[in-house]
This record gives structure tokens, C-alpha cells and sequence, in this order.
């Protein structure tokens, strides 16, 4: 069905067309900004540190250490997390992933991603925070080059009630939806699917990995995680509309969160497709250079992931959220777009003598079929993997897993004849 996106005529709250009408007055925004950043780091760890993490862990007493001025509390982190440490200091709201499984510790590689609350974020000024970030991972590794950020934007809404058709009117770019209700646990990989569990307490629509959208009912959320005060403070800063020396939240108030949640890979693919006013890509390497880009991102998301009123026009409220809300600074008049990097014919050569040496070497030491395809799946080189074997979008990616599985069988199998694994 093709759908499209005409907006309504606006007077205020009051949006109409020549069909209908619609109130939105009670619609209050309590809180917008940014939720979570998470940034990485391509560095040289300091080899000292990581031996005295261990005997530190290895220990087994108080499992804290002191670096830069900060007490950082020590856990084990599993493969599947792609970091060997994880440093949590709370109060500062930090966290600290340490030492790549997918690099040697003595190479300059992606050993720092640095995880930060809210709460740090609301506290400091775009740069502020993106020098504070360099100066804590300064702690951990040298010659520090910032190579990626990944960012929640978050907006706290009163007055807007989910409608019952919600997950239907949502149109998106994703080529597959799947709808699981009463879900009550989502720790698993979702990719390019629509989830709603909780009794309709939380939409989520799109990948971990990509752009993800996700609605939810922010006061249960908050009860449940023990920030409840921490967010019915901050919303008792917007003042009420009718009264300014109110506050326009109130105790039993029903505040829903719409997130908008952009991987680092995303916000690499609007700067390799996005030109600025002197024709130059955009660069967005920290929280200072993201900031300026937060209301387009914001737009664009919304767009991606659109409520539509009918098949012509988009919801009243989506376009409140596209009107309204900006995120630290107006959008630039820039023609965001997003374009991955083609991997091109020199990468293509390189995964080809790295998968014929390293099976070969796998082959030889008599892996298991099952054990290869999982030991090369994950790698970290999806997106090389499938340009490698001509496979591309959505459909490409689930059929990555048969295509590998049959290609190392088959070399497997050439390799065990010619003598190779002997």
C-alpha cells in the first residue's frame, strides 16, 4: 500500500483538514533530550592497567579501583558483549567497556566505549560532556581517536494515550514486521521487528543494530528501574499551561516515552551521505559534534517510523513531534541522508584471503562444521561478509547464515580431500 505524508493545517493545537478536526491541547511535553550516549574509542590500552584489573578481579575481595579520581567498581563481561571489562561508577553515571574480544590488547583498536546516563548528560554542555569522556577514557587507554557515537533521543509526553491500532498505523521501512504480544522479558536480537509486550505498556519496532523506535509507559518504567524520582523532579520543571506556577506534572499523571535510538553504524551513514553548505559530509566523531544534528536525526526518525492518521495523512501527534521538538539546536537545512560505505573491490580481496587462511588453519586443527560457521558469523564483519557474497538488504542478511554454513562445508570438504587437514 502506498502511503503518504501530507500534514495538517495548524492553528496551535488545533489541526485540521477538510475532513476533520482534532484538539491536541492536552498534549504537554515534560522532557526532551537525550537519554543515553555511548561513545567509542579507538586507542592503545595501557597494558599495566589491565594486568592490575586482573589481579584486582582475580582477588576476589573488593573488587573496586581507583583511576583518575574515580572509583570504578570491576565485572567480567561475556563475549557476546564484545568487551572483556566492565567499569561502573553509578553516581557518576559511567560505564566502562574495556579491552575489545576482537583485537589483540596490544594493537590501536576499539578497546573504549564509554556508556552515560542522563543524568550526566542533562549536567553538561555538548562539549563539556565530550571532554570529560576523552579525559576518563585518558584513564584507561593513550592515543584516544573518537570513531563513533550512538545516542537515545527521548521525549516525555502527557496527554497522548496509545491508540488500540497503534502497531498498524505505524508504517516503517522495515521489509518484515512480526508481532509478539505479552512478552514480558526482550533480552534476545530483534532485527527489523515490531514487539509489544506488557500489556501494550511498550512498543518496540526496528533493529539493536539500526535505528530503533520504542514507545512506552516512562512512570512504570521508572518504578521499576528505581529513577522514579529522579524523572518526576525533572518533569515538575515544565511549568502547567494554565497556571505557570505549577508544575504541569502531577502525582497519578500518565507520562508515555516515544525513544528514538540511532547505533553508531546509523549515525556513520548519515555522514557518509549528508553534505553540509560547502558541499563537504558532515563529521560526527563526539556528543559535540552530534549535537547540532539531534532535531533532523529526530525528524528523520520519526519519518522512518511514521503513525499515520489515513493513507494521506500522518497522525495529528506525529506532526506535533515533528513541528515541535527540538533537541539543543534547530535542524540545519542540510538533505540528511544516509548511505553505507561500499566496502569495495580491495576489502572484497582481503575477506577472501582472510576466509581461505582461516578456515584452512580451522580445517587443520579439525573444527567442527558448526564451530567454523559460528567462529566466522561472528567475526564483526557482517556488512564485508555480505558484499563478499553478493547478498544485500534485509534478505541478504538472513540468508547470510545458510550461504557461509554451505560455502565453508563445501570448502571443508576440499581441503579434507586434498590432504590439507592431514
Amino acid at each position: 500500500m502506498r502511503y503518504e505524508s501530507k500534514l495538517w493545517h495548524r492553528e496551535g493545537s488545533f489541526l485540521t483538514n477538510s475532513q476533520t478536526s482534532f484538539d491536541l491541547s492536552d498534549i504537554r511535553y515534560l522532557h526532551t533530550g537525550v537519554d543515553t550516549v555511548k561513545q567509542l574509542y579507538k586507542c592503545l590500552l595501557k597494558i599495566e592497567l589491565l594486568v592490575e584489573l586482573q589481579r584486582i578481579y582475580d582477588s576476589g575481595f573488593n573488587q573496586v579501583i581507583e583511576l583518575g579520581g574515580v572509583n570504578w567498581l570491576i565485572s567480567r563481561s561475556s563475549k557476546s558483549a564484545g568487551y572483556q571489562w566492565i567499569l561502573r561508577n553509578g553516581d557518576e553515571g559511567l560505564v566502562v567497556l574495556l579491552k575489545s574480544f576482537y583485537a589483540d590488547e596490544t594493537l590501536h583498536a576499539s578497546h573504549v566505549k564509554i556508556e552515560v546516563s542522563p543524568q550526566l548528560i542533562a549536567r553538561n554542555t555538548p562539549k563539556e560532556l565530550s571532554d570529560y569522556l576523552k579525559k576518563i577514557a585518558s584513564s584507561f587507554a593513550t592515543q584516544l581517536n573518537e570513531t563513533g557515537i550512538a545516542a537515545h533521543i527521548a521525549v516525555d509526553i502527557k496527554g497522548f494515550e496509545i491508540p488500540e491500532d497503534f502497531e498498524y498505523r505505524l508504517v516503517t521501512k522495515s521489509k518484515r514486521q512480526m508481532r509478539h504480544l505479552g512478552i514480558s522479558d526482550s533480552h534476545f536480537s530483534v532485527s527489523e521487528t515490531a514487539v509489544v509486550y506488557g500489556d501494550r505498556q511498550t512498543f518496540t519496532f526496528g533493529s539493536v543494530g539500526g535505528l530503533q523506535m520504542q514507545l512506552y509507559d516512562k512512570v512504570t518504567e521508572a518504578i521499576k528501574t528505581d529513577k522514579i524520582g529522579y524523572w518526576e523532579e525533572k518533569w515538575r520543571q515544565t511549568p502547567s499551561v494554565d497556571d505557570f506556577m505549577e508544575p504541569e506534572y502531577q502525582d497519578g499523571d500518565s507520562v508515555k516515552r516515544l525513544e528514538m535510538r540511532f547505533h553508531h553504524s546509523i549515525i556513520q551513514q548519515f555522514c557518509n551521505g549528508t553534505k553540509d553548505d560547502n558541499g563537504e559530509f558532515i563529521q560526527i566523531n563526539n556528543f559535540e559534534d552530534l549535537a547540532k544534528h539531534l532535531t533532523a536525526l529526530w525528524r528523520y526518525a520519526l519519518n522512518n517510523f511514521r503513525l499515520q492518521h489515513s493513507t494521506s495523512y500522518v497522525d495529528p501527534v506525529w506532526q506535533l513531534l515533528m513541528e515541535d521538538v527540538e533537541i539543543y539546536a534547530p535542524a540545519p537545512d542540510f538533505l540528511y541522508t544516509r548511505k553505507p560505505k561500499p566496502p569495495g573491490e580491495s576489502t572484497r580481496r582481503n575477506v577472501g584471503l582472510w576466509l581461505g587462511n582461516h578456515l584452512k588453519l580451522m580445517c587443520r586443527r579439525r573444527f567442527t562444521l558448526d564451530f567454523a560457521v559460528s567462529n566466522i558469523l561472528q567475526c564483526g564483519l557482517e556488512t564485508e561478509l555480505m558484499d563478499y557474497f553478493g547478498l544485500w538488504g534485509y534478505e541478504g542478511r538472513e540468508a547470510l547464515p545458510v550461504v557461509v554454513r554451505e560455502f565453508i562445508r563445501e570448502k571443508f570438504q576440499i581441503l579434507e580431500l586434498r590432504g590439507v587437514a592431514a
